[in-house]
């Protein structure tokens, strides 16, 4: 996951001898680059063309209702007052670059969280073409709260596309069908909204549901930013790939980390104004989901993603969704 590692530098061939042996050596280097370009491929397709995506849904007993929201008008987040400012573009030649580690990652600055942001959310219905204008209206607000706590980081700030279908497409990250859930692609630095997996298969009618899945995955699209991602595949690609064991628990300590980090989000919303309207049903979504709801270990439990959201909601401090420095159980 995250950009591809650059590529190797060309190899100097060896100066051309009047000797046999000439052709032993360019054999042995031909040799060694064809197993770099081979290892440069595979390790390429872990760390930039894998998607992280919300595959384990709750059950319909658990998806809420505005009904739902009254008894629980209590629910407050932490507050962080830094003004927000003005999202900036990545550019090639800049100096400021994602730095690649898990754990110690230079994003974990105390007392730093996603900051105070209004949002003005437009009508919603749960056609294609009203969902994108939904996730298109909140992705300048997401990018708001988030880019004080990059730039103090010194970590680059791009702004993700979005993408929303009805249908089935294409993606450097492989085919997405309209059943499946959003994903978010590191290589070309897209989130992938699947609208009718949402509307039809899970028969979601909250906008705030809409909203904390769209949350979740710029969650993601925070750790392609900081270069998170990249660190994931490179471990993932020596622990043997995503489904081995290993695999699994980093990419659960991932996917809970972009959970908090949705909880974050919605604390800088809501304390920038946006209607708990919104706010409680997408915390209650994020709540539900889990690995109960699939057959692949991947997300986490619905005991840990309650756990990771409400912590990114409630504290609302990037060391507080630190996943890759947490015990095992908390992220089982």
């Amino acid at each position: 996951m995250g950009p591809p590692p650059p590529p190797m530098p060309p190899v100097r061939p060896p100066r051309r001898k009047s000797n046999a042996g000439v052709i032993v050596t360019l054999v042995l280097v031909g040799v060694t680059l064809f197993g770099i370009t081979m290892i440069g491929a595979v390790a390429a397709a872990i760390t930039s063309d894998q998607a992280s995506d919300y595959g384990s849904s709750p059950t319909s007993s658990q998806t809420t209702t505005s009904s739902e929201t009254s008894s629980t008008s209590s629910e407050t987040s932490s507050s962080k007052t830094t003004t927000s400012s003005a999202t900036s573009s990545y550019d090639a030649e800049d100096q400021i670059r994602p730095v690649a580690r898990l754990g110690d990652h230079p994003i974990n600055i105390p007392n730093n969280g996603a900051v105070n942001t209004s949002c003005q959310l437009p009508t919603f219905r749960t056609d294609v073409a009203s969902q994108d204008r939904f996730y298109q209206a909140a992705l300048p607000c997401l990018m708001a709260a988030w880019t004080p706590l990059l730039e103090e980081a010194d970590l680059p700030v791009r702004t993700p596309k979005v993408v929303t279908s009805g249908s089935d497409f294409e993606t450097p990250c492989g085919t997405r069908k309209w059943n499946q859930t959003a994903m978010y692609c590191p290589g070309t630095h897209t989130i992938y909204m699947t609208a009718r997996y949402y509307a039809e298969e899970e028969q979601l009618v909250e906008p705030g549901a809409y909203l904390g899945q769209f949350a979740h995955e710029f969650g993601h699209a925070v750790q392609g930013m900081s270069g998170i991602s990249t660190a994931f595949g490179d471990a993932a690609y020596d622990a043997g790939g995503r489904d081995t064991p290993t695999g699994l628990e980093l990419t659960r300590r991932s996917e809970l980390q972009a959970t908090c980090f949705g909880g974050m989000t919605l604390a800088a919303l809501q304390n920038g104004g946006v209607s708990n309207d919104y706010i409680f049903p997408a915390l209650y979504d994020s709540r539900g989901r889990g690995d109960e709801h699939s057959n692949v270990r991947d997300h986490g439990t619905t005991k840990n993603n309650t756990a990771w959201v409400d912590q990114g909601f409630y504290k609302n401090e990037i060391t507080q969704c630190n996943t890759w420095l947490a015990a095992a159980s908390d992220v089982n």
